[in-house]
């Protein structure tokens, strides 16, 4: 392979091609791979199953114990200002075997996690069982920094030690994910990056057969025009 000929092929529009499949296939890439992994429930993890990063969680959620954080989407502007903030979803405590989990709640799922959990404390409390089906489907992730002071600080608002707490191993968090978003978008992804592998083909197949026009020492004299 010439790699001077490859070099000629990558021009303004190859590159933002490649920029744009590595963005959406590295995004999409590791819940791509979840999705095809078994699913774990959360009646699994309340019997003790153990999850980590990675993880498929899928099923009804039987209990919640509160939020611990929120999160705000906002619009950053060039002059350093903002747009005002826009509440985007919570993090909540979902009870398992060994402690809790976090859970990512969009803003649509709110209004249904705050009942749970209003239920949930009934029932800790003495009452009925919670009436309340939350479906939810996600991929278990590594709890960022900032949301794991959130975490601990409420852990111990409840009364949980240091020691009780790194006993339960590194905070996850549950993301949403979308079966069929996430192959779809990982499919576009595939499909982008056909589109520049052959783009790249056919510049650098063109540049090895050149223009296809005589040179000018291939085309006729001017006696041999002349009858």
């Amino acid at each position: 392979m010439d790699f001077k000929r490859l070099l000629k092929t990558i021009r303004f529009d190859v590159i933002l091609l490649v920029v744009f499949t590595a963005e959406i296939l590295y995004m999409s890439a590791g819940d791509f791979i979840v999705s095809f992994k078994p699913a774990v429930s959360f009646e699994e993890m309340l019997d003790g199953k153990e999850v980590k990063a990675g993880t498929h969680v899928k099923g009804d959620i039987p209990f919640v114990i509160d939020y611990f954080a929120t999160e705000t989407s906002y619009t950053q502007y060039k002059d350093g200002s903002r747009s005002g903030g826009k509440k985007s979803g919570r993090y909540y405590l979902i009870p398992t075997a060994e402690g809790y989990i976090g859970l990512k709640g969009r803003e649509a799922d709110v209004s249904e996690l705050e009942k749970l959990a209003d239920e949930t404390y009934d029932y800790l409390m003495g009452g009925a069982e919670p009436t309340t089906v939350k479906h939810f489907e996600g991929s278990v992730e590594v709890m960022e920094a900032q949301l794991v002071t959130y975490y601990r600080e409420y852990l111990a608002d409840m009364g949980y030690t240091q020691e009780e707490m790194d006993a339960m191993g590194d905070p996850l968090v549950i993301e949403f994910m979308s079966i069929g978003g996430v192959r779809g978008i990982f499919a576009i992804g595939l499909v982008l990056l056909a589109i520049t592998i052959f783009l790249i083909r056919r510049r650098y197949k063109r540049l090895g057969e050149g223009s296809g026009l005589k040179k000018a020492e291939d085309l006729p004299g001017r006696d041999q025009m002349i009858p």
